[in-house]
């Protein structure tokens, strides 16, 4: 059968690599039951773009890992335009301490990520976006002037986690803390003095939370 002839090929790549199901499933942003079942032959529609991801990260022929013809070595890839994507940025920074206005109106460009970095994550180019940080107030973990990775669909804030919002009119990049039923924002730098300690969201200015942050870059010194 297709499916057990793929499911074998899929274990020895895996085997090879000394990976662990949980370890070979991350790669393409799938889970360990998908690869189990991909393994016993137990799922009879692979998935093509998974498939597809698995043979570019092990530099195998697709056509190989598919139907077992041809050679399994692939020649390495190039860089070409299928390996990134797009990732719309603004210049427009989300205020680590005091306030930035909110601006819709900012000036944008565009970034690229490995197209396969955002499929392990399970992230969608299309629902995210890169602003920049101001301030110090989220030191060590977000640096005056660094690069922010948002994604825009993850919406609901969940305790300890770090977000962009729009708070009485102003953005910001701070972690949110849920405590008594109330949301707080929480920087992570405690010597600066305006957010030592958490802060009390009030509803009543207006919340709105453009996305988690998921991936934070600048200068090292």
């Amino acid at each position: 059968m297709l499916v057990d002839m793929i499911g074998n090929r899929l274990k020895q790549l895996r085997t090879d690599a000394g990976m662990n199901q949980p370890e070979f499933a991350a790669i393409v942003g799938t889970t360990k039951q998908f690869v189990s079942q991909l393994e016993s032959g137990k799922n009879q529609k692979p998935n093509a773009e998974l498939l597809e991801g698995w043979a570019r990260h092990f530099r195998v022929n697709l056509r190989w890992l598919v139907s077992g013809a041809g050679p399994k070595n692939a020649p390495v890839p190039s860089d070409d335009a299928s390996d990134w994507s797009d990732i719309m940025g603004v210049r427009q920074a989300a205020a680590l301490g005091d306030g930035q206005m909110a601006d819709e109106y900012a000036e944008t460009h565009k970034l690229k990520f490995r197209a396969e970095s955002l499929r392990r994550k399970r992230l969608r180019a299309d629902k995210l976006a890169v602003i920049y940080g101001k301030g110090d107030s989220m030191h060590p973990t977000i640096k005056d002037g660094d690069a922010i990775l948002i994604d825009t669909s993850d919406r609901t804030p969940k305790d300890g986690r770090l977000y962009v919002i729009t708070y009485d009119g102003e953005l910001l990049a701070k972690r949110l803390m849920e405590l008594d039923g109330a949301w707080y924002a929480v920087s992570d730098n405690d010597t600066d003095p305006k957010w030592r300690k958490p802060r009390r969201l009030d509803p009543s200015k207006g919340i709105d939370i453009a996305g988690r942050i998921r991936w934070v870059a600048g200068w090292v010194d």
